[in-house]
Order: structure tokens, then sequence, then C-alpha cells
């Protein structure tokens, strides 16, 4: 399993690395346009992120562009529409249209609010099916 995290902001990122190395590889990008880099390096190595966690407000590329775009490499890998990565945005803004944009505009899977704590990534992680009840 390989999961992609990209966040700019530090706490932020070790907390995902940290929490999520127990379900597979974490690879991180501090912005969008390293995550877009790192994503098409995976798929032509043919080792596939099969999870990426995502912030929305990032420097260089921000994350509804930036998912936007993974969807458009995967189309360009042909990638099938079940195989696709799973996006989990990760956003402080919790607004009705923030959350419209990340799901229609960006071809998100869903998303998660910040701050991240343990418990709700834990539900978000078995809403999604990474993880199973115990």
């Amino acid at each position: 399993m390989k999961i992609l995290v990209a966040e700019d902001d530090f706490a932020s990122r070790n907390f995902l690395q940290f929490f999520l190395r127990k379900y597979g590889e974490v690879d991180v990008a501090v912005n969008g346009s390293e995550a877009l880099e790192v994503f098409k390096e995976a798929l032509n190595e043919k080792a596939p992120y099969q999870y990426v966690f995502m912030d929305i407000m990032m420097p260089e590329k921000n994350g509804l562009d930036a998912a936007r775009e993974i969807r458009g490499i995967e189309r360009e890998f042909n990638v099938a529409p079940a195989k696709e990565a799973v996006i989990i945005m990760a956003t402080a803004l919790s607004d009705v249209k923030t959350v419209f944009e990340a799901f229609n505009k960006s071809e998100a899977t869903d998303y998660i609010t910040k701050p991240l704590d343990v418990e709700t990534l834990t539900a978000k992680l078995k809403e999604i099916g990474l993880i199973k009840d115990e």
C-alpha cells in the first residue's frame, strides 16, 4: 500500500506521516507541484499511490488544482476508475463553498477538516476502508 501526503505545514505533515506509516509506505511532498511530480513518477514506475492526503492551501500549487491534475494524469496513464487513487483533501476551511469546490472541481474523493487528531483521522480511515473495525 502506497500513500502520498502533500502538506506544507511541518506539524501536520509529520503527524500524517507517523500515523499512516502503520498502514503502508508513506511518501511526502511539501507542495502541490512536488506532489504531482512524485505521483507521476510512481505511475511511470508502475508503483502507483492508492491514497493521497492533500492540504488544500499550499504554496506553488494548491491542493484543489493538484488533485484535479492528478485525475488528469491518471486518465493520461489509462488508470481504470476503480483503480484511481483515493484523494482526501485536508482543510482548515469548513465552509460549504470550499467543500463543494473540493468535490466538484478537483474530483477529490473525500475531505477531512483540521486540526487533525487521532480520533478524527481514524474515523475517516475506517470510512474510506483503509482500516477495518477491530
